[in-house]
């Protein structure tokens, strides 16, 4: 997605939870509503025009919320698709534009997101939950000195003044929708489900617990409790 015009810079710096003003040549933020519900993550690349990198099945929801405050501001937005590559190093995930062989499968690039909790929102979980139970960490993806922008008030309010009761856990098994404690009470919140090939992986938004389902105890492939 690009976004050109005089303010543009002033309008993006509104919508999206980092500093674009930071002299970064590219930078990862979220774009969220009033009530703090991520729309999508993105990768920000500042030029001239700002391009927006996000996925093919969320662009169109970024862009109508975009659209209305863009006319105020006297931008254009045009969206396209583009090639793009993801690179890791140290579990830092890094997008870039352009083509590179020998590279991840989309399906281990999606794994590995899953199990460092920095999934790419797609249509499904847009604007369906906040970035705590999607597992994003603020500190990747937040400015906390910036002005103001939409959502700002309850990531704040996540981030300053919400105990830690829940964090996000990933499970692989298959069917998995509920979990209890030890003593068969329902606990925590599925967040998704995601099939790569043979492997299902679901995350959890829960309590420090010891985990079960079907009165067996069952162990997380990923946890942000550890």
């Amino acid at each position: 997605m690009t976004v050109k015009g005089e303010r543009s810079y002033e309008f993006i710096q509104g919508q999206v939870s980092c500093d674009i003003s930071s002299q970064q040549e590219k930078i990862d933020g979220l774009f969220c509503d009033e009530k703090g519900y991520v729309i999508t993550n993105a990768t920000i690349f500042l030029e001239e025009e700002i391009k927006i990198l996000i996925k093919n099945d969320v662009a169109k929801i970024l862009e109508n919320e975009l659209l209305k405050y863009s006319k105020f501001y006297k931008c254009f937005i045009k969206t396209d698709k583009a090639d793009a590559f993801g690179k890791i190093s140290n579990k830092v995930f890094e997008k870039c534009l352009g083509k590179k062989e020998s590279l991840l499968s989309q399906q281990e690039w999606d794994k590995e997101q899953i199990l460092n909790f920095c999934i790419d929102i797609d249509g499904q979980l847009s604007c369906k939950r906040r970035s705590t139970q999607i597992g994003y960490k603020f500190k990747d993806f937040v400015s906390f000195e910036k002005g103001c922008y939409r959502g700002q008030e309850v990531i704040s309010r996540l981030n300053y003044l919400a105990k830690t009761k829940r964090k996000c856990v990933v499970f692989k098994q298959k069917g998995l929708e509920i979990l209890n404690d030890s003593n068969g009470r329902k606990i925590g919140e599925k967040i998704f489900t995601k099939i790569l090939g043979k492997e299902e992986f679901v995350q959890f938004f829960v309590e420090d617990l010891n985990f079960y389902h079907e009165n067996k105890i069952i162990h997380p492939v990923a946890s942000q409790w550890v």
